[in-house]
Formats: structure tokens, sequence, C-alpha cells
């Protein structure tokens, strides 16, 4: 991670620009047409098929024709980012808090450090229960519908049982966050869920998004940020989008990397 964002970024628009004709391009000849490394190439197009900008097969990738196509191929880089940045989130629950978590695969990852800590979690994230967990917290899971291959569940009976609880803390993930369009999902339903984590929250909600969220925005709005306390992001980060978040109020924590 030794490029710049300026330098990534750079590389990602050469790249889309390329694959605009829809056509499949290979890691040697996008090396080949940038001079870089071919490590470097599958290190750009893995981020753009995690952003759902490009789809990759076999050593090739073409410009996705739906935001909704998104490479599943495994990111060391992205999942330090994300560890990193749930490790920071987790350090803001005490001792006896009840913490809302929602299905963000971010969010979710807080929970491996909470172990030292006796607390309640709340979520609708199946995959909370494959988690190793302090023998004197509470876990509980939201009823509702599983929607996969995330393990969410939504739905009435999921948005029902989170608005009976009030919550200490919560923390988010989102598909995008803006200045100007708040926090934002793709998916409706978690939309829903979500809107009510943030409003039945008492104390500070914090969202967790790698670089690759900022800036960006979905479909349907989980919440303005006017209801966001924290955004811990990395230093990857657009600083010109950060700026605008901040002056809305949200207090930006960025971790290096």
């Amino acid at each position: 991670m030794k490029n710049s964002i300026e330098n990534i970024q750079a590389r990602h628009k050469v790249l889309l620009d390329i694959m605009k004709d829809g056509e499949n391009h290979t890691v040697t000849e996008l090396s080949t047409l940038l001079k870089t490394s071919e490590t470097t190439i599958r290190r750009d197009l893995t981020n753009l098929a995690q952003m759902g900008k490009v789809v990759r097969s076999h050593g090739k990738a073409r410009i996705a024709t739906t935001g909704l196509e998104i490479d599943k191929c495994d990111n060391e880089e992205i999942e330090a980012i994300k560890e990193a940045l749930a490790k920071t989130a987790a350090s803001f629950v005490k001792n006896s808090n009840t913490v809302f978590i929602n299905s963000s695969s971010a969010a979710l990852d807080s929970v491996k450090y909470l172990i030292n800590k006796q607390v309640t979690i709340i979520t609708n994230n199946v995959k909370v229960a494959a988690l190793d967990h302090n023998s004197e917290s509470s876990v509980f899971l939201s009823g509702g519908e599983v929607r996969f291959p995330k393990e969410a569940l939504i739905g009435q009976a999921a948005q029902a049982f989170f608005e009976t609880i009030q919550a200490d803390i919560a923390i988010i993930g989102c598909y995008g966050i803006s200045a100007e369009r708040g926090l934002t999902t793709p998916v409706i339903h978690e939309a829903k869920i979500n809107e009510v984590i943030v409003k039945q929250t008492d104390g500070l909600v914090i969202c967790i998004a790698d670089y690759r969220k900022i800036g960006e925005s979905a479909n349907f709005k989980s919440c303005d940020l006017a209801h966001v306390d924290y955004l811990i992001t990395d230093t990857f980060a657009n600083q010109d989008s950060l700026k605008k978040i901040e002056d809305c109020g949200v207090t930006v924590i960025q971790i290096q990397i």
C-alpha cells in the first residue's frame, strides 16, 4: 500500500476508461498499457471489483454492466483495513453497554474485539453465532427472513425486534457515506433496519467505512449524517469528501494502516 490514493484513483480511472468497450481485457494487456506491474493491476482490479465497477474472471476483467456485480476474491489489504477500523470502533464500547451491530461485515468484525468486555450485543447478522464471545456477554439475534448470501435478517419481524430495544452505542457499516446522501445501501430492507438501529441508539452512532465507501452512495438512505457521531476510516479515503462529511458535524477518525 505504498501508492498514494491519488495515484491509485488515477489508475482506476484509466482502467475504467480502457474497459468502456465492454470487452474482456487481460492483466498482461492492462499492465502493458499502463506501464505498471501485473501485481499492481491485479490489486487495482480487485478493488474495482469489490466496488462493483468491474467483473473479473481467470486473469481477465471487463466493465460491470450493473453496480451489483461484485467480485468475491479475497483481498488481504482490504481485510487488514477493515480489521483496523473495527478494532478502533470496538474501543468506544464500555463494559455493560448494549451494542447494536448491523449486517455489515465491517461492523461484525468489531465483535471480535469485544471479547474482553461484558456487553450485550444485538444484531441481525447471523454470522455473529460463529464468533467467540465473552462468557459473561449476551448475544441476541433479531428474528426475520434470512437474506443470502450475506446471512442478514431482514423484514418486519427484524424491524419490530429492534424497535423494542434501546442501545447505548451502535456500530454500523454501509455501502457508501457522503455529505449529500448520508449513509446509504442498495438494499431497501437493510436500509430500514439501519434506520431503526440509529433511531433506537441513545449514545454514539459509529460508522465504519473504508476508503472505497467514502463519497459513494446507493439507492436507499439509512440516515442523514446529523445522526452519525463518528466515521472511522483509513488514510486512503478521499480528503475532499471527508472534509464535507466533517462539515456536517461528524467526527472523522483516520487509521494509518
